[in-house]
């Protein structure tokens, strides 16, 4: 009996070992069949700035991509402006960047220079809102060396803000030439109070850093083809039209003073005040301030395009766009995030959240875009808007550089021919 248990017991132990590992197989081909069927999640770490951190609409839209693309989970990483530039770029050359951000054209020969950005080209050419973005984009947009590595997003067009009533007061009409716009600044720069000084001038001139851009719309308007560089690689700003056009910039403080006296050191905040104090009928500025200006006006404040020259017109654009980085492993998604994003339904709800002009022409037809007058001076400054030269050099150029010689210049301490030929060396050297 006893053997005969024994026997029994070990034939079930047996049965019971070998049952065990059948199902034990069973059960991990049925597993790995289960994660073979399913996609692998995508992360990618997007980094931005914001005008206003306190805005939702960004993150509501990154919520939005995520949910309608469940393969591609987007995190993002909102950094201050102030330290952003830095930070990005100690991120990328320290391998751990992320792998979309937003971007600065002029950010460009630096992350170029560091093999850091990914070409597009190839992304674009099957990308179907392409052709709907504003006809110069693309041209302004692309790098030296014929790759565009950025996809458009923020826009903002320097036009010239004015008060009806004051041009009414003096009977002057809107401006189409710098020639017209100098007639005018006289009659609008006055004494309103009688008592014998002037207290109101034509145009808040910004003498201090962030001049360059409104004071190129006085240069480059009289520089054949509006270009700071002709076909040979020679800077235009020492040709003799540039020469003549920068000494009436400088003349309406020095000689005809029709701007503030102030204008030497006058940085943003100063023209703005002085523009909604009424101590200037006109400043030249972006549609970013256009709420404030008409909080402070309601209807009498309006815009026009800046003046032209003998040779067009020439504005400064304000730009932010979105990039991928080549340490990104996963560039396919990656560019179907920051083309997303670009797509007209994410590009409308972003620019009627925050006041940017939208950069394609199918939005830019819509009502509720023609219907806004400041609007209306951006799109019909768009096609000669164009940014600084993108080289290692305008940093300075920019921040140290102009303000520093306009400053010499204003205060007679150089002349125009100096001053331009000062700022030309700067460009090139």
């Amino acid at each position: 009996m006893k053997k005969g248990y024994k026997k029994y017991f070990s034939l079930i132990v047996i049965l019971l070992l070998l049952t065990s590992l059948i199902t034990g197989c069973g059960d991990t081909n049925t597993a790995d069949s289960s994660d073979q069927g399913k996609e692998e999640i995508v992360k990618l770490k997007h980094w931005l700035w914001l005008d206003d951190p306190n805005d939702p609409t960004f993150s509501q839209l990154v919520e939005e991509f995520n949910n309608t693309h469940p393969n591609i989970q987007v995190e993002v990483e909102v950094i201050g402006w102030n330290d952003f530039h830095t930070k990005l770029l100690n991120s990328v050359t320290g391998g751990s960047g992320p792998d979309t951000s937003s971007f600065k054209l002029t950010w460009q020969p630096e992350f170029i220079g560091q093999d850091a950005l990914m070409p597009l080209n190839d992304f674009l050419k099957e990308w179907p809102g392409k052709d709907d973005v504003a006809e110069n984009l693309w041209d302004v947009m692309e790098y030296e060396d014929g790759n565009n590595y950025v996809m458009p997003w923020e826009l903002q067009v320097l036009y010239m803000y004015y008060r009806p009533s004051m041009f009414e007061e003096v009977g002057a009409e809107i401006p189409d030439t710098w020639d017209e716009f100098l007639e005018i600044a006289k009659k609008l720069t006055k004494d309103t109070d009688g008592d014998g000084k002037v207290d109101q001038y034509a145009f808040a001139m910004r003498g201090a850093r962030g001049g360059h851009e409104p004071w190129a719309s006085f240069i480059l308007s009289n520089v054949p083809e509006n270009t700071f560089f002709d076909d040979e690689g020679n800077c235009t700003l020492t040709y003799p039209e540039a020469i003549e056009a920068n000494e009436l910039f400088l003349d309406l403080y020095k000689k005809y003073k029709v701007v503030p006296p102030t204008a030497v050191a006058d940085g943003f905040n100063e023209i703005i005040t002085n523009f909604k104090s009424g101590k200037a009928a006109m400043v030249i500025h972006h549609i970013k301030s256009s709420n404030g200006m008409i909080e402070q006006f309601g209807d009498d404040v309006d815009a026009f395009p800046v003046p032209a020259g003998p040779h067009g017109r020439w504005t400064s654009m304000g730009d932010t766009e979105n990039v991928i980085y080549k340490s990104t492993k996963h560039p396919q998604e990656a560019f179907i995030f920051v083309s997303w994003l670009s797509e007209k339904e994410q590009i409308e709800r972003w620019c009627k959240a925050t006041g940017n002009v939208p950069v394609l022409k199918s939005l830019q037809d819509q009502d509720y875009f023609k219907e806004n007058r400041f609007m209306v001076a951006s799109f019909e400054s768009m096609p000669y808007a164009h940014v600084f030269p993108i080289n290692e050099n305008m940093g300075e150029w920019i921040e140290s550089l102009w303000p520093a010689t306009t400053q010499q210049a204003l205060e007679g301490k150089i002349s125009s021919k100096k001053m331009m030929e000062i700022l030309a060396e700067g460009m090139t050297k």
